[in-house]
């Protein structure tokens, strides 16, 4: 800690005399000195409690101002003014990463040069501009690094390539004797780097190496403080986006079952259930009954290749289309070749298709026309007879111009069924990843068939729900689902 220095000559001309005194004297120098010691260490202890406490009162005062505003812009504009007063620094600017735009923000500034006379419309001096990493160097270090970088460096060849030629102009960022001290300290969260606070110590400031590491502590933990603002302000930004998007999702919901009919209609001699499923808020999936002329029905079941919004819409367009289309009173086929035209452009322009069957019912005879534009086979289960997969050659609508599609035409008689579906049936899988199949489908729709002649359509709706959920067990939908049932009832 130190030295004691003494000058003594004694009286006495004996050396042993001398000798005698000398060791009773060193002995009191001795404990002067351990004394002188104990002093000044207490003194020491006591200056560090001092700076610990002023450290951590400022840290306080900054923690209050991030919790008592509620607007970002306030919240720095607060601290880089904590920071210049606090810190003993001439001026201090924060720069936010942006990392879409891949540059540095200046957010907010206080104590730049010219007393921030020259202001823009965001009140920020004009030297303050976006800055790539690779135009200021100096910052992209810490964000690299996320550690405390000081300027200039011990090389003093590259100082002059880590600050902008405008940004040292600008604020009098001189070499030589005149060389400024910044320090550049990253906002950090968890090794997220969010911004760079930049400050520059003034000279009176230099002090021993001991009170400017309490400098340097109480500058990073300022930024922290801001790092923790900026963070929070990006989670508050998050969630209300989140809160937006869900309220749109559910709007769209609301919106794509207004187009979906509510309730099977009411027809003498049969029998129709339905059950509707997105794997999403909103889904590409869609069914649809329409009333034609000459007492006939038509029944139509599309899936669109996606899901959530897009496909929503996109579902929205097709059943708009398709209906149309059907009631120009042309076949099954004709039809959907109709919707084909119609919805090739905008497919193109949003690389989606749609897969499709429309089938013609006549509700006296029971003859059904059926024709299928890519769609999974429907279902045919007779009451006398074997299980028959209506398959028909076909293509996908909105991908070719011209396509060429094939008509099945048949008669239900009383107690057959009829069902169609989406792939999001046979494409459900097990947690073990098996996929469910049209054997599954089949079996579970037999049982239900087999099991009374005058089964309705919603218990073999129901029935191949159910299988399809203990299929899958717990693990979430993975496509939209669309079930629909025909039924001839007894007479």
């Amino acid at each position: 800690m130190g030295a004691l220095l003494v000058d003594y000559q004694g009286d006495d001309a004996d050396g042993a005399s001398r000798g005698e005194l000398g060791d009773s004297i060193l002995a009191i120098l001795r404990g002067i000195a351990y004394q002188a010691a104990a002093a000044v260490s207490n003194t020491q202890l006591l200056q560090e409690r001092q700076e610990e406490a002023y450290v951590s009162v400022a840290l306080l005062q900054v923690a209050q101002v991030v919790v008592s505003l509620d607007v970002l812009d306030d919240i720095l504009e607060a601290i880089v003014h904590i920071t210049s007063m606090l810190a003993g620094v001439k001026w201090c600017v924060i720069f936010n990463w942006d990392a879409e735009q891949k540059v540095f923000q200046p957010a907010q500034a206080y104590g730049l040069p010219d007393d921030g006379q020259k202001l823009t419309s965001s009140h920020l001096p004009l030297p303050l501009r976006r800055y790539s990493p690779e135009e200021f160097p100096l910052l992209a270090m810490v964000r690299e690094s996320d550690s405390l970088v000081s300027y200039p460096p011990e090389a003093s060849d590259v100082a002059t390539t880590l600050i902008p030629a405008d940004f040292a102009a600008d604020f009098h960022l001189l070499q030589g004797e005149e060389a400024p001290s910044l320090i550049a300290v990253p906002l950090s969260v968890m090794g997220d780097v969010l911004g760079v606070m930049l400050v520059e110590e003034s000279q009176e400031s230099h002090g021993a190496h001991r009170l400017r590491d309490r400098r340097l502590e109480l500058i990073t933990g300022i930024a922290r403080q801001a790092a923790l603002a900026v963070q929070n302000d990006r989670l508050l930004q998050e969630r209300a986006g989140l809160e937006r998007l869900e309220r749109e999702l559910q709007l769209a919901h609301e919106l794509q079952q207004t187009f979906l009919p509510e309730r099977s209609p009411q027809l003498p001699g049969w029998d129709l259930a339905f059950a509707w499923q997105a794997a999403r808020e909103v889904g590409g999936d869609f069914y649809d009954f329409l009333d034609l002329e000459d007492g006939r029905l038509g029944l139509a079941i599309a899936d669109v290749a996606d899901k959530g919004m897009p496909a929503a819409l996109f579902m929205i367009l097709t059943r708009t289309l398709l209906r149309a289309a059907a009631l120009q009173d042309m076949s099954p086929a004709s039809t959907l070749s109709r919707v084909n035209g119609l919805l090739l452009p905008d497919a193109h322009q949003e690389s989606m298709f749609v897969t499709a069957a429309y089938a013609v019912l006549e509700l006296e005879s029971g003859r059904l026309v059926y024709a299928s534009a890519g769609h999974n086979p429907a279902l045919l289960l007779p009451l006398a007879g074997k299980p028959e997969w209506l398959r028909c050659k076909g293509a996908v609508l909105g991908v070719m111009e011209s396509i060429d599609l094939q008509e099945r035409s048949f008669v239900m008689e009383p107690g057959d069924h009829l069902v169609f579906y989406t792939d999001g049936v046979t494409e459900a899988f097990s947690p073990d990843g098996d996929i469910y199949g049209e054997e599954r489908l089949l079996a579970a729709a037999q049982a239900v068939a087999q099991a009374a002649a005058g089964s309705s359509a919603q218990a073999m709706v129901e029935a191949i729900l159910a299988s399809v959920r203990e299929f899958v067990g717990e693990g979430p939908v993975s496509d939209d689902l669309t079930l629909l049932v025909l039924h001839r009832s007894m007479p």
